[in-house]
């Protein structure tokens, strides 16, 4: 009851902050990221999980933000695509908004990506904000597998809705690294 309660306020307040929420995208969103190819609901897990992990500390716990539903959920996505774009990301607002259409996952990066994250500006803030192997691990695989997967754009203007999104593997590592200091 607790919980309900927790999510359903908090909800409102991103409504409320970040709404309204036009129609037609919310439609759009639930057909195109809610839904596989049959038309039936699923949600991917690795890009569920992304988003969450943004509006934890909006929930104030862990479990409230379970209850939501497949509109409220989309609701998200569309805020958290929107505050990525407000903080001038290029990809991961398309990313982690878009259609993963094939998501491969990976535990590791090669040598000359970890030189890129390690030579990051937010590597070290990262390091001091975590202070912990096992996250960094993580976060290296979180990025290892955005860059081995394949997504496309989901927008209302119809130029880009449906555009694969090509990975610049350096703007990914310094965006997916600013995303997890946001967290």
């Amino acid at each position: 009851m607790q919980n309900k309660i927790n999510y359903q306020n908090t909800m409102d307040t991103i409504r409320m902050t970040y709404g309204p929420f036009d129609q037609k995208e919310v439609d759009l969103y639930v057909k195109s990221i809610t839904t596989d190819a049959e038309g039936n609901p699923t949600i991917n897990g690795f890009q569920k999980n992304l988003v969450f992990d943004l509006f934890y500390k909006y929930f104030r716990d862990v479990q409230s933000i379970y209850a939501i539903n497949r509109i409220e959920y989309v609701e998200l996505v569309i805020t958290l695509k929107k505050i990525l774009l407000s903080k001038n990301m290029i990809l991961l607002p398309y990313i982690l908004a878009g259609k993963v259409e094939k998501l491969v996952s990976r535990k590791n990066v090669n040598k000359k990506e970890l030189m890129m994250i390690e030579a990051s500006p937010s590597y070290p803030k990262i390091i001091e904000k975590y202070q912990n192997d096992n996250i960094l691990k993580i976060i290296r695989g979180i990025i290892a597998t955005i860059i081995s997967s394949d997504f496309t754009i989901v927008d209302l203007d119809p130029e880009l809705h449906g555009k694969s999104i090509e990975m610049i593997i350096p703007i990914i590592i310094e965006e997916v690294l600013v995303y997890i200091l946001m967290c």
